[in-house]
């Protein structure tokens, strides 16, 4: 018993530690030696970074090299600090010298993988010979408890490494993209183009690399070419990332209609009377590296009456106030059909430049962002000169989500889109799926009860009806 019992702890020890080192490539087995202190510099040099002192994170990344001279996450990071300093043939070289140096990272690591690996095979051929030596059903107990341990870990190393080939071809797309970048700011278009293309066919859902190779072809007078990839681009979903702005201007190019594009005005289904203005909005994200989100903010008015209320105001955007001008319009409110900040980042302003509240469901009203903001709850109607509003509450996306129905239409936020619907996350995948179910059975109940023509105008991409989504939404066939 206790003999087993030793043995245990030996194989659990051993399965955190690697093997002892033979045979390998010398070149490797010496970089393997050197990783632990070139990391330790690693980290410390992105704490740096990402607090913002580079000259630290300079130096750091530099002692990193000096322990390992072929540490490509260093020489990436090297080369994001010389783009920002504006010291372009620097970054270049840094890059190059990452993208050269990837595959030995990679083979690094898989170096290590496979003596884990064998370490697992010695572990199987040690146990079976302590099986067939135990004395007693205890212990043998014991050690099939200590194999389906091992067993397990292997596995789970096995769904790792699948997921770090899908990571690696991520990881090289994204330094092929910042190299081009760096080409694209050294005028050498050609060379930009070849690495967004390459970046592209690593990671076809890479939506910075389509929009900067769609510039460079338009501004190469190319426009049928960059609209090959801005449509390849929505293939792939990414339409809501794309710059609307530069498809504007290829379409336009192209002689191509682009009515409705970033603004459309319609009216409210039967109710002509009641008009509605949507603007694509592009909200910028934190990094500078990412393309914007276009959200869908809206105008409602009454064309007799002038009254009117803005929806989901994610960003200022000249065009809203020149559309409240050029109609002589007079904003009664802002509605949020929830929280997030691509909805609601531009409350404050337009609360502020026409004197009115602002307003949002219950639960979604507890962000420190929107205090002051009046509540709203299901079922409720917002009365306006000349025309009203309900409210549908369908919590999911976030507790306080709610819909609008104005006429015949539902502006929807980030409830339902056409062919989707929006994104639960919770903290443990069960919950999640518990929330959506909710919400899609709220979809249903709601939503997909109003008459087939109702048009849907969601938070982001295009429109829909009632009908279409009923019939074709795969979400809403669960």
């Amino acid at each position: 018993m206790k003999r087993t019992v030793a043995f245990l702890a030996v194989c659990l020890m051993m399965i955190a530690t690697p093997a002892l080192l033979r045979g390998q490539d010398k070149t490797i087995i010496d970089a393997w030696d050197h990783l632990p202190a070139a990391d330790r510099w690693f980290q410390q040099g992105v704490r740096e970074f990402q607090a913002g002192r580079s000259g630290d994170a300079a130096k750091d990344f530099e002692k990193c090299l000096r322990e390992l001279p072929r540490h490509a996450f260093a020489r990436y990071y090297l080369a994001n600090l010389a783009y920002v300093a504006n010291d372009l043939p620097r970054a270049l070289g840094e890059m190059d010298g990452a993208l050269e140096d990837l595959g030995f990272m990679e083979s690094l690591n898989d170096y290590g993988l496979t003596q884990k690996a064998k370490t697992y095979d010695s572990y199987k051929r040690m146990m079976d010979a302590e099986w067939s030596a135990a004395k007693n059903c205890r212990a043998r107990a014991e050690i099939d408890s200590l194999s389906g341990v091992v067993k397990d870990a292997e596995k789970k190393q096995q769904l790792q490494l699948d997921a770090q080939k899908a990571a690696r071809l991520r990881q090289k797309a994204h330094y092929l993209y910042f190299r081009g970048n760096i080409h694209f700011r050294l005028e050498r278009f050609d060379d930009a183009a070849r690495d967004y293309e390459q970046a592209i066919a690593l990671d076809p859902r890479h939506a910075n690399a389509y929009n900067n190779l769609a510039a460079i072809y338009y501004l190469a007078g190319k426009h049928g070419r960059a609209l090959e990839f801005l449509e390849a681009a929505d293939r792939q979903g990414l339409e809501d990332n794309l710059n609307m702005n530069l498809r504007y201007l290829v379409l336009e190019a192209l002689g191509r209609p682009t009515a409705g594009l970033l603004q459309e005005e319609f009216s409210a289904g039967t109710e002509a009377g009641l008009g509605i203005v949507r603007f694509a909005l592009a909200v910028k994200d934190k990094d500078p590296l990412r393309p914007p989100l276009y959200e869908n903010g809206y105008l409602v008015f009454d064309r007799t009456t002038r009254a009117a209320v803005l929806i989901d105001p994610g960003v200022e955007d000249p065009r809203i106030d020149e559309a409240v001008k050029s109609r002589d319009l007079k904003i009664e409110a802002i509605l949020n059909t929830h929280g997030h900040r691509d909805h609601i980042g531009a409350d404050a302003f337009y609360a502020g430049l026409y004197h009115v509240p602002v307003l949002i469901e219950t639960e979604d009203a507890k962000d420190p962002g929107l205090a002051g903001a009046k509540t709203l709850s299901d079922g409720q109607t917002l009365s306006y000169p000349g025309f009203s509003i309900g409210v549908i509450h369908t919590p999911g996306h976030t507790p306080g989500s709610v819909c609008f129905l104005a006429g015949g239409v539902l502006i929807s936020g980030d409830t339902l889109f056409k062919g989707g619907i929006g994104l639960v996350s919770a903290e443990s995948p069960s919950k999640t799926a518990k929330i959506q179910e909710a919400m899609v059975r709220s979809i249903k109940d709601k939503l997909l009860a109003l008459p087939d023509g109702t048009l849907i105008c969601p938070g982001h991409g295009k429109t829909s009806t009632v009908a279409e989504e009923e019939a074709g939404n795969p979400f809403l066939k669960r």
